[in-house]
């Protein structure tokens, strides 16, 4: 299969940087090598965390965003692929790394970001230049009845595809405000500050991002209990119900109604 007459090449260049390119990239990626879902990860070394710019395809969405964004804060330090790009990948050449499920000894990361989505086969596209690492991460779930992932294209194609990818975040990562947990926190500190306690902001600030409460109380080092009185005590001091009410006070930087 030729790769470079499969990617619809036109579309892809005029839409870098835009939710167009990831999307037209994405449905071309799928069909290409019957991947079920689609991720990439920008990583450079004057940033402390990584940044996934999209997650698209089979999974269930409010699920994958949730494991994107605990992959972003904290577990992306136990993945194998983050250290190999640190340490080993050689400059300007692109690398495949193909994965089942079952291979990852870190038991608590697979059940945490593959498990849970029921991802049995991993195939790992990896590039790294000039200060920036990128991975672009391919998965079949468990439902599929699709075979392995088809590596051949990327084999064959893949200085196309890195080169593609590695214009894409440059551009992005120049048009897009990082809604990430330092941003969404100091919105939270401008708003309520003055309401809620800093561990209560934590929690708040992690609920906006999409965790759940057991994500939170991982990531935290907390029970699940007590980040469920957090919750209930926070929504209590801001008069709210709901995660979405929550998210406007983000938005707005403020309390978006009058509380009683």
């Amino acid at each position: 299969m030729n790769m470079a007459s499969s990617l619809p090449l036109p579309q892809l260049i005029s839409s870098l940087g835009s939710d167009q390119f990831e999307s037209t990239l994405v449905s071309s990626l799928r069909a290409l090598t019957g991947a079920d879902h689609c991720l990439l990860i920008s990583y450079q070394n004057d940033q402390q965390r990584p940044l996934t710019l999209f997650s698209s395809g089979a999974i269930y969405r409010p699920l994958a965003r949730e494991c994107r964004h605990m992959y972003d804060e904290a577990l992306f330090l136990r993945d194998p692929n983050f250290s190999w790009l640190q340490q080993q990948a050689p400059a300007g050449e692109p690398s495949l790394k193909h994965q089942s499920a079952v291979e990852l000894k870190d038991s608590e990361y697979r059940q945490q970001l593959l498990d849970r989505c029921g991802i049995e086969e991993k195939l790992a596209f990896m590039y790294q230049q000039d200060g920036q690492g990128l991975c672009l991460n391919l998965y079949r779930l468990d439902s599929s009845n699709a075979a392995e992932l088809d590596q051949q294209p990327l084999l064959q194609h893949g200085e196309l595809l890195a080169s593609l990818l590695d214009k894409h975040i440059r551009c992005a990562r120049q048009q897009r405000v990082v809604f990430d947990l330092p941003w969404v926190r100091a919105r939270l500190q401008l708003a309520v500050a003055s309401l809620l306690t800093s561990r209560e902001i934590d929690v708040a600030s992690r609920i906006v991002l999409g965790f759940n409460s057991d994500a939170i109380a991982l990531d935290l080092g907390v029970s699940v209990n007590t980040i469920l009185t957090h919750r209930r005590n926070l929504y209590d001091k801001l008069g709210i119900k709901t995660q979405n009410q929550l998210f406007g006070i983000v938005a707005e930087e403020g309390l978006p109604f009058r509380r009683h």
